[in-house]
């Protein structure tokens, strides 16, 4: 009986010893999952952030396009009217 008792200590022994570190597997795996529900949050945020700033960006550079545009038509203008200031300068000898 002496021996059977020992040899079921220890399996019993053993078993809660398995069950302790199943216990902590488990509790370190739920950390995990929440780490990694956060980060795919996190990730789908930064995504949907880097769409809008790509349509920001776009829109800049859109703008400073037009801007560059209406300079240079201003320019044309303003040139197409000084050589034609200058062109009456030169016909009637007055500024």
């Amino acid at each position: 009986m002496g021996v059977e008792k020992r040899t079921w200590n220890m399996t019993d022994n053993l078993l809660q010893k398995l069950e302790g570190k199943v216990m902590t597997l488990i509790a370190e795996l739920e950390a995990i999952r929440k780490e990694l529900n956060l980060a795919r949050q996190e990730n789908t945020y930064l995504k949907a952030a880097r769409v809008e700033d790509t349509k920001k960006l776009q829109n800049l550079i859109s703008l400073l396009d037009t801007m560059d545009v209406l300079d240079t038509s201003v320019m044309n203008e303003l040139d197409a009217s000084l050589q034609g200031k200058e062109n009456y300068v030169a016909e009637t000898g007055t500024a």
